[in-house]
């Protein structure tokens, strides 16, 4: 008997001005482009009925069928979603670690919401936070460990930075050789000066992501250092350094944009094609959100935002620039924020195990303190708030053609603020539909 398929409900086909028809399918990531006039044609033809005999010889329904944008008709794709969730979250062989490593920072943002204070993890904690990675991989059996350093400016502690590394992989190197470490960190690459990137990618600290809002005359605005001085020659000084050199890194070039800030992008992805040119360089891009900072700047709407959105990866494929935004975030799981997650654990600089590195002084973000022997006594009650919850029991998730992408999880400060997640599913899809399309 002859398989019958069904379209998939996160299946996308997206046509273009041109006649071109990308498909693309949340359940897989796959990204797929029709256009030549012949299988756009055979493609419709098979959009065009409700189900379809799958046929292997038939190179579409092959392709459709492998890449998930059509499932059998008698697919429970809830099922399908939650073996996604499983597999992609909660049993990740990677135990990720931020460190808050300091309060301070040498910036003074103007849309930052963040106290600045004089405080910085001491070496104790450093040293309890080695021990917790070793109890964790006795007893959760990870194969995998990864390390960001956050802060305020992480780089401000960069010597203390420098001693953890060494002493964590001499530890790993010792009693756990298989086991692979990362490490990586938000800056605002000031102080990622040629000798501090050199000796930080020596041990393996090789991602970044490094904030760029445009040029200099709308940066320094946004971006400048505490005494008011600019910054964006030097970290242009630094990422130039970068990409002369052999190592193996990755930076997520950040801009958060205004209407002034976005306004000067334009020439600013252009300046980057021409200086900065690299595929260890991807793009990424968000909207200034308020963060309680009373001198930040005016700001967006949801859908000022999304043209904006959409105009932007248009000057990414016009410079041949690698967009985050499209081909990072629409990998299943790549929207589930890390709070969400079980394997992911922050620890503030005074050894506090929180699960939210932006609402630091919560009191819902703080889930107990490690001890000197690396064991934290955690509030189940506030663990589970933060991790588990339902998505299939949310009528709004269940609707949304992206749910693989976030599971419902994409902010759960939102969530438990709100009840569920405050998404408008019609701009989410038009979101996706509209960056897709410009960028291919």
């Amino acid at each position: 008997m002859s398989k019958k398929l069904k379209r998939s409900r996160y299946a996308f086909f997206i046509n273009k001005d041109d006649g071109s028809v990308i498909a693309y399918s949340s359940l897989s990531g796959a990204i797929i482009a029709f256009r030549e006039i012949t299988y756009i044609d055979r493609l419709n033809q098979l959009l065009s009925q409700p189900e379809i005999e799958f046929d292997e010889k038939n190179d579409i329904i092959s392709v459709l069928y492998n890449k998930k944008l059509f499932v059998d008709v008698d697919a429970d794709e809830d099922l399908l979603v939650r073996c996604l969730y499983e597999e992609g979250v909660i049993r990740n062989s990677t135990l990720d670690i931020m460190l808050i490593v300091t309060r301070q920072c040498n910036f003074r943002c103007v849309y930052c919401g963040q106290p600045h204070l004089d405080r910085k993890m001491e070496k104790e904690t450093y040293d309890s936070v080695i021990a917790f990675v070793r109890n964790q991989l006795l007893l959760r059996g990870y194969s995998n460990v990864r390390v960001t350093f956050f802060g305020g400016e992480p780089l401000v502690e960069y010597n203390n930075i420098i001693w953890f590394l060494e002493k964590l992989k001499s530890m790993l190197d010792t009693d756990f050789p298989g086991i692979h470490m990362e490490s990586g960190m938000s800056t605002n690459g000031y102080l990622l000066t040629p000798n501090h990137f050199d000796k930080l990618v020596s041990l393996n600290c090789s991602f970044y992501q490094i904030s760029v809002d445009g040029m200099s005359y709308t940066h320094d605005k946004t971006r400048p250092l505490v005494g008011g001085q600019p910054t964006w020659q030097t970290i242009i000084n630094n990422l130039s350094y970068m990409v002369t050199t052999t190592a193996l890194f990755k930076v997520a070039l950040r801009t958060n944009f205004n209407f002034d800030v976005a306004d000067s992008l334009q020439e600013f992805y252009k300046y980057v094609s021409e200086k900065l040119n690299d595929k260890r360089i991807g793009i990424y891009f968000e909207t200034i959100k308020d963060q309680g900072n009373s001198e930040t700047p005016q700001l967006l709407g949801e859908i000022e935002s999304l043209f904006i959105n959409v105009e932007i990866v248009g000057m990414l494929k016009e410079y041949a620039l690698s967009c985050n935004n499209v081909t990072s975030r629409s990998l299943p799981c790549s929207r589930v924020c890390y709070a969400s997650k079980p394997n992911y654990f922050v620890f503030d600089d005074q050894g506090y195990l929180l699960k939210c590195s932006f609402d630091l002084d919560n009191e819902t973000n703080n889930l107990g303190r490690i001890e000197d022997d690396g064991t934290v006594e955690i509030n189940e009650s506030l663990y589970s708030k933060w991790v588990y919850s339902d998505y299939l029991s949310s009528n709004k998730c269940k609707k949304c053609s992206a749910l693989p992408l976030c599971f419902g999880k994409r902010c759960p400060k939102a969530r438990m603020a709100y009840g569920e997640m405050d998404c408008d599913l019609d701009v989410v899809k038009c979101e996706i539909e509209e960056m897709i399309k410009k960028y291919y």
